[in-house]
């Protein structure tokens, strides 16, 4: 009598060994041999990528100047709706009272993605990685990873409401020397600034990032459109040294990191 517990495998010979032998047959039949591919011209390619002339964005990048608050190119105030101000200056005085963490800020109490463009404020370096069809923008602040695709549209906005991301989805395209990146589909409780300005699941981003002053900084001008948070579209500015000395250093969620006191507007606390 045999125990409950027992395990029963097929005898050889029988209908299920035959049948299992056959099912892994069938998958190494599946999969093409090296010499095959080989004689079909079908190998997969391992070329290095060379950028277009002039669309050469890859390296190490470090914001010139920190600021807490995100502000329009020319100096003023987000232009929010009634609603999103009130939220925006509740936020603003708990935070700048405390100097601490809010309830709210997930990326600060949970290491999540800042969000856009709220990680472009960040005081501390990020790497841009260019490969075939996609960019990857590299950010040693909570160790953020953004895939930006170069050979996709940016998928319709039912996606977009349905699939909301931290980093949102992200599609680029080059002008000349500028690269424009397309985002949308942002999760609700990312933030714009480190000041807990809010935003819509409407909000859609486009940045253009160049090289300038002779390639030794990088631009980047964001246009923000969320016509149910804003009363108009708006444009923000960041600049970055070009840091080839600079390495990318990993980041521990909570604990000590890189030195950022040299950044100039950055309070490092006692």
């Amino acid at each position: 009598m045999k125990s409950k517990n027992s395990v029963q495998t097929a005898k050889p010979g029988t209908f299920s060994s035959y049948l299992a032998l056959g099912a892994v047959l069938a998958c190494f039949a599946l999969v093409p041999s090296k010499l095959a591919l080989a004689q079909e011209g079908a190998a997969p390619s391992f070329e290095f990528f060379v950028p277009e002339e002039g669309q050469d964005i890859g390296g190490i990048y470090w914001l010139k100047s920190y600021s807490p608050e995100i502000r329009t190119m020319d100096g003023g105030e987000l232009p929010y709706t009634p609603e999103a101000l009130a939220i925006y200056e509740e936020r603003r005085v708990r935070i700048e009272a405390s100097g601490e963490i809010i309830e709210e800020d997930q990326a600060r109490r949970l290491c999540t993605p800042d969000g856009v463009p709220r990680v472009l404020q960040s005081p501390y370096p990020f790497e841009i990685v260019q490969t075939h069809g996609q960019i990857h923008f590299l950010y040693e602040i909570n160790k953020i990873i953004r895939l930006i695709r170069m050979d996709e549209p940016l998928p319709d906005d039912d996606y977009l409401e349905i699939f909301p991301w931290y980093s949102g989805h992200s599609v680029g395209h080059w002008e000349g020397d500028t690269l424009v990146v397309q985002t949308g589909g942002f999760k609700n409780y990312t933030f714009l600034d480190n000041l807990g300005a809010p935003h819509g699941y409407g909000l859609r981003v486009t940045e253009r990032y160049r090289k300038i002053n002779d390639g030794n900084e990088l631009e980047v001008v964001v246009d923000i459109h969320d016509p149910g948070v804003f009363t108009e579209d708006w444009s923000a500015r960041f600049v970055y040294d070009v840091r080839p000395d600079l390495r990318m250093m990993d980041w521990n969620c909570g604990e000590v990191h890189r030195d950022i006191s040299g950044v100039p507007g950055v309070v490092v606390p006692e």
